[in-house]
């Protein structure tokens, strides 16, 4: 996903969201694989999550949704910014 953070947001505080997201329940959560996290030189975030298939992944945002540390980390972030995608790795 791509976003920016609402206005008023400090890095400090979207880092410790993202760090109570990493130390969750997803770590218990079939088909996990990481994260990771970039911000660009104009301040915009792009998280990648790494799963074994595009199910594993949907049953996981609709988990993330319920949860404390979603909430907390979904109310960090400007929806109106955020663009997800998904992608396959492909072996040539």
């Amino acid at each position: 996903a791509r976003f920016n953070l609402k206005g008023g947001v400090t890095v400090e505080q979207f880092l410790q969201a993202e760090n109570a997201v990493r130390q969750g329940i997803i770590q218990q959560q079939p088909g996990y694989q990481g994260r990771d996290v970039f911000q660009d030189a104009e301040g915009r975030w792009l998280i990648i999550m790494r799963w074994d298939s595009k199910e594993t992944c949907d049953a996981w945002a609709a988990i993330f949704k319920g949860l404390d540390e979603g909430k907390t980390f979904s109310s960090l972030m400007d929806f109106s910014s955020a663009r997800g995608e998904n992608y396959t790795l492909v072996h040539p």
